[in-house]
């Protein structure tokens, strides 16, 4: 495939990933200061729901749905399961679930899907021995949908004070211990600093006693103010809603146009209803993080930062995507 084909090709990946929305939920989980819709706030009710309509690896004790609206307006539906791990410890799942309608027109059923199909592949393929690296509710997905173990699924204060949805469930997430706190924060630490760091000091944290992976997915670019509330790097990523018009090659010369006006034309867009949701890097410290370098981006696209291989991806425009971290060279 010749290198220019092939740039087209991510670009239009880039522009059309998750044609269906993947970034619906984004106005709901912004906290105020990543530009979250005005009006009133986040109004939540709840009921439970039959154990036996939610696939895990684990029998759930409980479920419970969380209907999220605003203005009068039913917005999303969230599952919390609650169930014991294989140490009989109470733990909870946050879930989403894949409802009656058809899954283009569903906020939560595309999600619901892809972690289904995650899910299934990592239970069969990942070795039994497995440590996965995420954050924390990614971690509680893992854990919950494939019986892997995971290094972070417990959430803390900072969660909560900067994420309303987060806080409406604050009582039923079981928190952080002191050494998950820790955690929280190196996991914030090391997807706001430069790659190349960070997978060195991922390597050398965890050595190559086991096989470690780690999933992302785009989601995570609505946590930015949560990674910095744990002490992450600051990451002031562009971002703007483009309207979606009727030429997708003019929709793509739009998005460009913004990305080189606001940075150095590395750009990842999701489409949620009538327009596209831009998010640019603004500078090469932006563009390096491990963040930045481990999602869709079009530059990030290109080729991946050394110390990790690409070992799972959704077919979904790329949302979710699984790395395993290389053994560190022996001394």
């Amino acid at each position: 495939m010749s290198r220019k084909i092939r740039n087209g090709l991510l670009l239009s990946l880039s522009v059309v990933l998750l044609a269906t929305g993947s970034a619906i939920l984004y106005r709901q989980l912004a906290s105020p200061t990543d530009g979250g819709s005005g009006g009133d706030q986040l109004s939540v009710r709840h009921a439970p729901e039959a154990p036996a309509d939610v696939q895990g690896r684990f029998p759930a004790q409980s479920i419970d749905r969380y209907t999220f609206s605003q203005d009068g307006k039913d917005l999303f539906n969230l599952l919390l399961a609650r169930y014991q791990d294989d140490e009989g410890r109470q733990q909870g799942a946050v879930l989403f679930p894949k409802d009656a309608q058809a899954i283009a027109s569903s906020p939560t059923g595309l999600r619901h899907d892809i972690w289904q199909s995650a899910a299934d592949i990592i239970a069969r393929k990942a070795p039994r021995d497995a440590l996965f690296l995420s954050w924390w509710d990614d971690g509680q997905r893992i854990h919950y949908l494939s019986g892997k173990e995971v290094w972070l699924r417990e959430p803390s204060d900072q969660t909560f004070a900067h994420n309303p949805v987060w806080k409406a469930l604050q009582d039923r997430l079981p928190a952080a211990s002191d050494d998950g706190r820790t955690r929280l924060a190196q996991m914030a630490r090391w997807l706001t600093m430069d790659s190349d760091k960070a997978l060195a000091e991922i390597g050398a944290h965890f050595g190559a006693s086991r096989p470690v992976y780690l999933l992302v997915n785009n989601d995570l670019l609505l946590y930015l103010a949560e990674f910095t509330a744990y002490g992450g790097t600051p990451l002031s990523l562009n971002s703007k809603n483009i309207p979606a018009g009727n030429d997708l090659h003019g929709d793509i010369g739009q998005v460009k146009r913004w990305a080189y006006e606001t940075g150095d034309g590395n750009y990842l867009a999701q489409k949620e209803g009538s327009y596209y949701r831009v998010w640019s890097t603004p500078d090469a410290q932006a563009k390096n993080t491990l963040l930045v370098r481990l999602l869709p981006f079009v530059d990030s696209l290109k080729q991946l930062p050394e110390g990790v291989s690409l070992v799972y991806q959704s077919h979904w425009g790329g949302f979710l995507s699984v790395y395993k971290i290389d053994n560190p060279p022996a001394h």
